[in-house]
């Protein structure tokens, strides 16, 4: 299969900016600054670096936690820059299915639809969220990155938490993913992250 290019890799990478599978404690601790931690396997060629990203919104904690658990809210702002959300299914309880939808633009892979999907694990209101998830087609069946033509160190799930903690009137956010191969992958998933939490601090703004 023909590659992606890297807009539409980082992209793809940023869908997957949630996936959630246990280790939300070092999401609730939290940083103000994106926090490294380095494992190196028994030969010293494997290095792996957790990413963590905190950003406070000009928004109520009730709100923000809206805007990653209802539908209506989330097609507002899923994806990168130039990246739309036609749909979004949520059944959010712990053990709840989900399927987070996202449009490429016309100018990157002709407007193609990307689908993650996962299962909740643990969700303590208002605090914390934690889910499996992965690439998937329209109806949630796991896809194999390898077979979109993803690089190899596109990783098939990625452990992530989110933490919320109430700043005032403004909402802590801690969005974590573990266990990143460094390299390009982990790069683009900061860099997609970080365009996905700039819309929704736009979108946020415009219901205070």
């Amino acid at each position: 299969m023909k590659r992606m290019n890297n807009r539409v890799l980082a992209a793809l990478v940023a869908s997957a900016l949630i996936v959630v599978g246990g280790q939300a404690t070092r999401a609730e601790r939290g940083s103000k600054v994106l926090k490294a931690n380095y494992v190196t396997d028994t030969t010293g060629t494997v290095e792996k670096r957790d990413l963590v990203i905190t950003r406070v919104f000009d928004a109520p904690i009730d709100l923000v936690w809206k805007a990653w658990t209802e539908p209506e809210y989330v097609t507002r702002w899923w994806g990168p820059t130039g990246f739309t959300s036609p749909s979004c299914k949520i059944d959010f309880r712990e053990g709840g299915k989900f399927i987070f939808h996202m449009r490429a633009p016309k100018e990157f892979q002709g407007g193609q639809d990307f689908y993650t999907a996962g299962v909740y694990k643990k969700i303590v209101p208002l605090k914390l969220i934690e889910f499996s998830q992965g690439l998937a087609d329209k109806d949630g069946n796991r896809i194999d990155p390898a077979t979109m033509g993803m690089p190899a160190d596109f990783p098939k799930e990625i452990p992530s938490a989110l933490a919320f903690r109430r700043a005032g009137d403004k909402t802590e956010l801690t969005v974590s993913e573990y266990g990143w191969t460094v390299g390009q992958m982990r790069d683009m998933s900061e860099a997609g992250m970080n365009e996905c939490l700039d819309k929704l601090a736009a979108v946020l703004a415009k219901h205070k």
